[in-house]
């Protein structure tokens, strides 16, 4: 699971703007994946990512912008003109400690928030009449061994379903 960034080029970090040494989408912007793997649309949606420590923590704050599934993975990017502040400068509920100028300048040159989830991390799914909740487990920064605990909450219902339609999650 990757809870970060991703730059206009492509490249991932991490919540410490710690660069992954690995892209996600290729020098033309094609997702970069791998052999056989092919992503499904993209699907307007607002997203939100709770860390299930003793007490739920709001990891991502409610952001729009856009899901895309394989059969391997899920991933939300958010949309380009989500509010950011200098009191909050990312979309994520988390102090930010690299240099606000750095911070600044991934945003203006098109870089934004991004969630990748395996497959695999998918520990279940509920749903209600408005959002489609994935319960994911994966390591976590500081975590130790054991996984951490997610929730990662997707609306609308029907836009998250078809979202996610790709992962033959039921």
């Amino acid at each position: 699971m990757l809870v970060g960034f991703l730059d206009a080029e492509g490249r991932a970090y991490d919540l410490t703007f710690g660069t992954l040494k690995r892209r996600l989408r290729d020098a033309d912007g094609a997702w970069a994946f791998g052999e056989g793997e092919a992503l499904g649309g993209e699907t307007p949606v607002e997203a939100a990512l709770f860390l299930q420590v003793p007490t739920a923590h709001l990891l991502l704050r409610p952001t729009n912008g856009v899901a895309a599934a394989s059969d391997r993975r899920l991933l939300f990017l958010a949309a380009t003109g989500a509010e950011r502040t200098p009191e909050e400068p990312t979309r994520f509920n988390v102090a930010v400690r690299a240099p606000p100028m750095a911070v600044g300048q991934l945003f203006r040159d098109g870089g934004r928030e991004v969630v990748e989830v395996l497959r695999d991390d998918v520990r279940g799914t509920m749903e209600t009449r408005a959002e489609l909740t994935l319960r994911l487990e994966a390591p976590w920064i500081g975590g130790g061994a054991q996984p951490a605990t997610f929730l990662l909450v997707l609306r609308p219902l029907a836009a998250a379903r078809a979202a996610l339609a790709p992962l033959g999650l039921s």
